[in-house]
């Protein structure tokens, strides 16, 4: 299941193994946790990428609040900086001082709409992310074009390239990242990035692209502690960050989803080859796939429904806010003749009832 930060479960999963083993041609296992990682650079496999620190990012590390939560990131420079090793967040999606709590059960108004750019998470208009495509060699087109696959034919996103939309993300070959790493824009970002290393696998595309759709790692879920135990002692030092809860994201599932694409592996960031995370029964366990699993699917599609109902009203068979009720993201009502959808922790207005 995803987390979006909207967290697909907030969607999920990314830099997963990174196993210190010799510096030889050894694979490394990686775990996708909605960090996109694992890509082995000889199969597409997110359970065998590989990566010393899965980005080569340098920079100065801070502290800066996102959504509420006190985080550790990394300035890599433009007003951007690295969280979880392969998401980038702007400068203007982070503040130095937490913001105030948004309540769901609140109706909306003026107020809870400027949340939204406080939230600073945008999802896609129309379920499409749209792209620009940069310098790729022929394998990492093939492999892009196979993860555009993979989430378009199971849920209801679309992608499309730009021709003049002000907001997409450019997708291109990067130095930045090791050979099969990648990172990527959270959420909708002008002039957002998805950056590949040369031999980066679908899955671990897949992975990436999640992040951009506003999917955080599975194993940030505020409920993990109820499904896996993090072994903080097995953890690289400086990669804890990696591995702490996002207490604000949205579960946009019920269930852990230990095989979500968002989902690191039991190894990932190991400084000694022993778990960084296993089951509560102390078993390890494989990890991300090589697909979006059921849950993604259905908390991709949650946090991006089907357009539905009458289209000449927006606001048909769709019931009124209702005080004290909660609700979830995806979830719409009406208030005062207008439509609403509970999006990123706000509710964004969808246009003038009709009826």
């Amino acid at each position: 299941m995803l987390l979006l930060y909207l967290p697909i479960s907030y969607l999920h999963k990314l830099n997963i193994t990174i196993m210190k083993i010799k510096k030889v041609n050894a694979l490394k296992t990686l775990t996708l946790g909605a960090v996109l990682l694992l890509a082995s650079c000889q199969k597409d496999n997110l359970n065998e990428n590989v990566s010393e620190n899965s980005t080569s990012a340098n920079g100065k590390t801070t502290e800066k609040y996102f959504k509420g939560n006190l985080i550790t990131v990394k300035d890599i420079g433009n007003g951007e900086f690295l969280y979880n090793s392969d998401i980038i967040l702007s400068s203007s999606m982070l503040s130095d001082t937490p913001s105030p709590a948004f309540d769901p059960k609140s109706p909306p108004s003026e107020t809870n709409q400027k949340l939204a750019l406080w939230a600073s998470t945008k999802k896609w208009p129309n379920n499409t992310i749209v792209y620009k495509l940069g310098s790729l060699n022929s394998t990492l087109r093939t492999n892009l074009t196979q993860a555009f696959k993979k989430w378009s034919d199971k849920t209801n996103i679309k992608f499309k390239e730009r021709t003049n939309e002000s907001d997409y993300v450019h997708i291109y070959e990067s130095t930045n990242v090791c050979s099969g790493c990648g990172r990527a824009s959270f959420g909708v970002q002008r002039n957002g990035s998805v950056q590949l290393g040369r031999t980066a696998s679908v899955s671990l595309i897949v992975h990436e692209l999640g992040h951009t759709l506003g999917f955080v790692h599975e194993q940030t879920r505020s409920d993990r502690d109820d499904y896996v135990i993090i072994k903080w002692e097995n953890i690289q030092s400086g990669m804890e960050g990696n591995f702490k809860k996002d207490q604000n994201a949205q579960l946009l599932t019920g269930a852990f989803d230990i095989n979500s694409i968002m989902m690191y592996h039991s190894y990932g960031f190991s400084k000694n080859r022993k778990p960084t995370i296993t089951l509560l029964n102390g078993e390890t366990y494989n990890g991300a796939q090589q697909t979006i699993s059921a849950l993604d699917i259905e908390g991709t599609n949650k946090a991006y429904p089907s357009d539905g109902g009458n289209p000449s009203d927006p606001c048909a068979g769709v019931s009124p806010w209702v005080s004290g009720q909660s609700y979830s993201e995806g979830d719409r009502i009406t208030y005062n003749g207008y439509l609403y959808t509970l999006q990123n922790n706000s509710w964004v207005s969808g246009g003038k009832c009709l009826n």
